[in-house]
């Protein structure tokens, strides 16, 4: 695995996860135990010091009653924002636009990944699902038992409550978009 400059989500996460939890009075313990993740893992995303995942950073946004772009973004920022890098630099998810509404929230993603990449999701809460669509390349989609092969044009939605994998199987340039929506977080 190469080495590559850390994002500077992990920056924002830093300094948005700690002002919203200390805004909530929660402690440290306590949002770990509600987000089920570990105090040490707490203590390094405040330090802005951990490669967490999306699911993480999903369960702690929920934890805060925060949506995922308020956690990951600059704060007072819309701007689009690099959340996930692969191995190759060319491997890489941008949320681009997030949308809370009254019951749910639409986020829209643009991905890419290498020849021969992939990438594996955790499941998200009951209720979440997507939409890709492919803009070049090939993409291998597998999710609840079922594996499909969509090229260049096609879409498909699915929902994500058990988990997903995106591969390139192809040698060139994989890349497509993501619209997502899950349901509106709990206000705490």
């Amino acid at each position: 695995m190469s080495e590559h400059p850390p994002l500077q989500v992990f920056s924002h996460v830093a300094h948005n996860l700690r002002a919203a939890r200390q805004r909530s009075g929660l402690s440290q313990e306590k949002l770990a135990a509600s987000a089920e993740v570990s105090r040490r893992m707490l203590v390094n995303i405040e330090a802005g010091a951990s490669n967490v995942s999306i699911a993480t950073l999903d369960r702690l946004a929920s934890a805060l009653g925060l949506t995922f772009s308020e956690l990951v973004r600059a704060p007072g920022s819309e701007a689009p924002v690099r959340v996930w890098q692969g191995d190759s630099l060319d491997s890489h998810a941008t949320l681009l636009h997030s949308l809370p509404l009254p019951h749910c929230t639409l986020e829209l993603w643009q991905w890419q990944l290498a020849a021969g990449d992939s990438y594996q999701a955790a499941p998200d809460p009951a209720g979440c699902g997507e939409i890709v669509e492919v803009y070049s390349g090939t993409l291998l989609l597998s999710y609840a038992g079922n594996v499909l092969t969509l090229q260049a044009g096609a879409t498909a939605g699915y929902g994500t409550e058990q988990g997903y994998h995106y591969h390139n199987p192809g040698d060139s340039l994989l890349r497509f978009q993501r619209s997502i929506v899950m349901p509106a977080p709990v206000s705490r």
